[in-house]
């Protein structure tokens, strides 16, 4: 029995001296995710999260043509009310181009995603419209591709993908937007 004390104390001593080398980290943090208390947050490590959620048109505005613009382009400004995930509540503007081609119209633009707390989430899009249906249904399928943000969400990135339909007739409309967010 005097022999197992000396061996009990260098093990605990062992144990206690590896543990003094080693940084302490947060609480119930394990694994590669693991950071020592007071280092910085690394953006390389934010998580891959699903995203998306519903936006509804509240107005859209058509915007004067640029000089030079070719007859088959046009402009607008979109106003949306959104819920989305990671955001909330959420309001969104889209600046977006039409190009009129034989089989639709190839649109371009920028989405700026608000939440209640002023947080933006920044994005662009592109993809294909179909003409005005005999309803007078538009239907763009495309991809949001996240460029960043401010506050929580500067730094993000991320992609989804964007289907819409909106009533040219009556000015109302929907898109709906999954996929993933990192912040």
């Amino acid at each position: 029995m005097r022999r197992a004390l000396p061996v009990a104390l260098a093990a605990a001593a062992l144990a206690l001296a590896a543990c003094a080398e080693s940084p302490v980290l947060e609480p119930g943090v394990e694994g590669s995710a693991a950071r020592a208390v007071g280092a910085a947050p690394s953006r390389a490590a934010s998580p891959s999260r699903p995203a998306g959620g519903t936006c509804t048109l509240l107005s859209v505005t058509v915007l004067p043509p640029l000089p030079g613009q070719p007859a088959n382009v046009v402009r607008r400004q979109n106003e949306w009310v959104c819920q989305l995930q990671h955001l909330g509540r959420t309001t969104a503007t889209s600046t977006e181009t039409g190009t009129a081609m034989a089989s639709g119209s190839a649109v371009t633009g920028i989405a700026v995603f608000t939440a209640a707390n002023g947080d933006q989430l920044l994005t662009t899009f592109s993809g294909i419209a179909t003409f005005p249906d005999a309803n007078g249904i538009v239907t763009f399928n495309g991809t949001d591709t996240v460029t960043g943000g401010t506050g929580r969400f500067a730094g993000a990135s991320g992609s989804f993908t964007r289907t819409t339909r909106v009533s040219v007739i009556l000015r109302t409309g929907q898109f709906e937007l999954d996929g993933t967010l990192s912040y």
